[in-house]
């Protein structure tokens, strides 16, 4: 019934649009992260459900950002040879993927200097 729907393989400029995307939204996401636990005003600003707290606007937040990537990526690419871009976008998304880790730690977030 749903065969059609299910493919054994799909574009190469579908991967690297997901690529690209999964990448940046990581970026963005530690940077966010990091601005509500300093920002007490972000940190109210992304609060859109206020039982959760400011995580509930960091997920809207990231789910846009992949989307919005995605579909402006996959547009650039629709039809386009990408080979030349897949070695240099997964390492862009492995290189995200350890920032993001080491960002999102709760001592490197919570690390501050003060100057008296």
């Amino acid at each position: 019934m749903f065969h059609h729907l299910f493919k054994n393989r799909f574009h190469e400029s579908i991967a690297c649009a997901a690529l690209l995307a999964g990448a940046l939204t990581l970026q963005v996401m530690w940077i966010v992260n990091l601005l509500v636990v300093r920002i007490p005003f972000i940190a109210r600003l992304y609060t859109i459900i206020p039982s959760v707290g400011p995580i509930s606007g960091m997920y809207l937040k990231a789910i846009g950002t992949f989307v919005f990537v995605f579909l402006i990526a996959g547009w650039y690419w629709r039809g386009k040879d990408c080979s030349h871009h897949r070695k240099s976008l997964l390492s862009f998304f492995l290189f995200s993927t350890l920032i993001f880790f080491v960002m999102t730690l709760p001592f490197v977030y919570s690390f501050s200097v003060r100057f008296e």
